[in-house]
């Protein structure tokens, strides 16, 4: 156990650089609460488990003049820089984002930090809560191979944060990073248990945790993933060449291979995703496979979000537009099937007018547009509901955009 303060800050810790002047010279009750947040070492760990006491001594510390404060920030400060491991000597840093992150005094205070944030929501004004849980969300960012650049994974931290996420309510934050932090994580199945922890204290329906805790393996807003060396792409999956896995609008995945050893030459492959000649023997084969294996989960979600809308079709879901357009329209993977399907917009009480979806705008099969408000709502277009000349104008609307449906919605019956 730390005796002071100064025990727990590890000379050349980036974050422990930054808050050394904030935590040290405190009055003896925050001094006492800081001294207690560096003890979580005693039992957090990989089962992600708070102990009871060191919660209660925590929220009462929290009482003290100050304390909240100093939690919220202690974590500005640690969403402020690079991750926990990030050093004030880059060199050093660039060492230790391939070490083991062994225990240590900072790292310790950190979960302490991140736990304790959960304990703030009382008292607190709506603007503290929500800069609190942005913070936290770029301390999750960068702390689980999220964000581009030199960053170190550090499970336990995004633990505590994901504990500390589910206690301060922040469904639409842990939304955001159950979509975001890689399934292969360890942290992740403790972040999945958050998630449903806290939609079942909400209320949140079993369809709604469903379409919106889809993820989306590191596709960005254009239905590419760019990885590379350490610095590129999303820097969990490290390779010492560089790969671009793209989904196009027809939902085909596509692997592009670029040899940098050997001119920069560029190979495309599909399905099962073969690499180039010679890059096993020149790049490992562990990493080629780890590269094929990330195109084929891809392709495997795809075709589970196209079983997924398909079934919908058959049930009465309806969507607030910018609901819709969050989790459908506009989700990396999701979107290029919602994007190639018809949708009814109810642009009058109880009048429904089937578009297509575009970047312009809601298309209509006469060729108008329409411009939904957040609270339009929307539902899938099933050709039950229309006549066959609403049929043949949809079908026409179809062919003379090139749009190839990942199923064809026209034929759907009930």
């Amino acid at each position: 156990m730390a005796e002071c303060v100064e025990d727990l800050l590890v000379a050349g810790n980036g974050w422990a650089e930054r808050i050394r002047d904030r935590v040290t010279g405190l009055p003896p009750e925050l001094t006492a609460l800081v001294l207690h947040l560096g003890q979580t070492g005693t039992f957090w760990d990989w089962h992600y488990k708070v102990d009871a006491a060191w919660k209660r001594e925590t929220k009462a510390l929290l009482k003290a003049d100050g304390g909240r404060e100093l939690i919220a920030e202690g974590i500005r400060a640690l969403a402020a820089g690079g991750s926990l491991h990030d050093c004030t000597d880059p060199n050093i840093t660039l060492q230790e984002l391939w070490a083991m992150s062994d225990p240590s005094p900072v790292r310790d205070l950190a979960n302490g930090f991140a736990l304790a944030a959960g304990y703030l929501a009382r008292a607190a004004s709506p603007a503290e809560l929500d800069a609190l849980v942005a913070d936290l969300l770029m301390v999750v960012r960068k702390n689980a191979f999220v964000l581009d650049g030199y960053y170190k994974r550090d499970d336990e931290l995004v633990g505590a944060v994901f504990t500390a996420l589910a206690d301060l309510s922040a469904m639409e934050t842990l939304w955001i990073l159950h979509r975001e932090v890689q399934p292969g994580a360890h942290s992740h199945r403790h972040l999945a248990k958050m998630v449903k922890k806290t939609a079942k204290r909400l209320g949140v329906p079993p369809h709604q945790l469903e379409e919106r805790t889809i993820h989306t393996h590191g596709l960005g807003p254009d239905g590419s993933l760019r990885l590379g060396w350490r610095g590129h792409g999303a820097n969990w999956l490290n390779i010492p060449y560089e790969a671009v896995i793209t989904v196009s609008d027809t939902g085909r995945v596509c692997l592009d291979w670029t040899d940098v050893d050997e001119g920069g030459a560029v190979t495309r492959t599909f399905t099962p995703f073969r690499s180039p000649t010679g890059f096993k023997t020149r790049y490992l084969s562990q990493n080629v496979d780890v590269t094929r294996r990330q195109a084929r989960t891809i392709e495997d979600a795809l075709s589970a979000e196209r079983r997924r809308l398909r079934a919908l079709q058959h049930q009465s879901r309806v969507w607030p537009h910018e609901e819709w357009a969050r989790y459908y329209r506009d989700h990396p993977l999701t979107g290029i099937i919602a994007r190639a399907l018809i949708w009814e917009y109810e642009t009058a009480e109880n009048t429904w007018t089937p578009a297509l979806p575009t970047p312009a705008g809601c298309v209509t099969p006469d060729g108008g547009t329409i411009n939904p408000a957040a609270t339009t709502r929307v539902r899938p277009w099933h050709p039950d509901r229309a006549t066959p000349a609403q049929i043949t104008a949809v079908r026409t609307l179809l062919t003379d955009r090139g749009i190839q449906q990942p199923y064809d919605q026209t034929t759907e019956t009930t």
